[in-house]
């Protein structure tokens, strides 16, 4: 079965903001087409973060297509639930401290969604995404932009 993918924040933000990561993210997604999806808490996430009509239309332009296809991860019961577990191992066995960064609790339900459906979560934040990770088996993440 071929893999389907889901962007961070990260890479869409940095698609908004450069010409060349724009052109990537073309690339990309011209590789792996229909096997791409937008996740909900990246589609709040990159909301809240557009603040002009300008940065709510790039927003708009760059998620309309995979919300009108219902190409969207949307988090479970169970992934909310998963997500608090993750934040509780590494708060005991890492001693991570998850209040230090407020959007840390998003990145593990970002993580949590993905693992529940199968999907590789495409990252700029490899280090935190490796960290939850180790907590949750079968949880898959990549570096921009694999081959797909």
């Amino acid at each position: 079965m071929p893999e389907i993918f889901a962007l961070d924040t990260n890479l869409y933000i940095g698609a908004l903001r450069g010409d060349e990561v724009r052109q990537e993210l073309g690339r990309f997604l011209g590789r792996v087409g229909p096997r791409m999806r937008l996740h909900a808490v990246v589609a709040m996430e990159l909301r809240a973060g557009a603040r002009t009509p300008a940065q709510r239309a790039a927003v708009v332009s760059l998620t309309a297509a995979d919300i009108s296809r219902d190409r969207v991860v949307t988090p479970s019961l169970d992934a909310y639930v998963q997500a608090g577990r993750v934040i509780a191992d590494l708060a005991v066995k890492e001693r991570f401290d998850a209040g230090a960064a407020p959007s840390f609790a998003n990145d593990v339900l970002i993580a949590t969604a993905c693992r529940e459906v199968g999907v590789t979560l495409v990252t700029a934040n490899h280090g935190d995404f490796t960290r939850i990770g180790r907590h949750l088996r079968g949880f898959r993440v990549a570096a921009p932009w694999p081959a797909g």
